[in-house]
């Protein structure tokens, strides 16, 4: 469990307001911003977690199989109106349960996650700026999200989350069904059918976390 001491600590670099201003727009060099993010990518977040066993998925997501069939799943989620600022998600999900799509509903944003109720976008308008957000993103990353996925990788842990929310009104996912299927015989199969399914990196069944 993420200590609240830890959270209250933590020191958010490069966020600022989701939206930026007509005017705010004009001063930006979006191919400067557009490359930014690109290169901070590459350089910090593809060599923290590729490191950490991950692989890329799709534009800007990343993937990892734990070690109890969940998948573990990190994305870049770059504002819809261009303003050069984006969010993080992530979150876990069986992949045995023959889901047709990546379900976030067990997990959350990285911004809110950590500050208990704020929205948290960071900003990459200049080289200089993406890369301090980008740093900001990769610590947050390695205090929070991975300490989460440990956690969810005990199936005693990931069943008493479970049937925590399965009594919630509404939670985003199928806890019942989810917990339900921790009782498939044929996990492997129904694992290689997911991946296929969701067309995720073969190299995924390479490294089990």
């Amino acid at each position: 469990m993420i200590d609240l001491f830890r959270k209250e600590k933590f020191t958010f670099i490069g966020n600022r307001e989701t939206l930026r201003s007509d005017e705010e727009m004009a001063l930006i060099d979006k191919k400067e911003a557009d490359s930014a993010f690109k290169k901070c990518k590459k350089e910090i977040m593809d060599e923290l977690l590729l490191h950490n066993g991950f692989r890329k998925w799709k534009t800007n997501a990343y993937v990892r199989l734990n070690g109890i069939g969940l998948l573990e799943y990190i994305d870049l989620q770059k504002e819809q109106y261009n303003s050069k600022t984006f969010c993080v998600n992530f979150a876990v999900m069986p992949l045995y349960c023959g889901e047709t799509f990546m379900c976030l509903g067990l997990g959350d944003r990285l911004g809110s996650y950590i500050s208990g109720s704020r929205d948290i976008w960071w900003d990459y308008c200049s080289e200089a700026v993406a890369e301090q957000s980008f740093q900001n993103v990769a610590e947050a990353i390695m205090q929070f999200i991975f300490p989460w996925f440990q956690e969810l990788s005990s199936e005693e842990e990931y069943r008493k989350r479970l049937i925590k929310d399965k009594s919630k009104k509404f939670i985003g996912y199928p806890a019942e069904k989810w917990l339900a299927a921790l009782q498939n015989e044929n996990k492997e199969q129904l694992i290689q059918n997911g991946i296929e399914q969701l067309k995720l990196p073969k190299k995924i069944m390479d490294r089990k976390i």
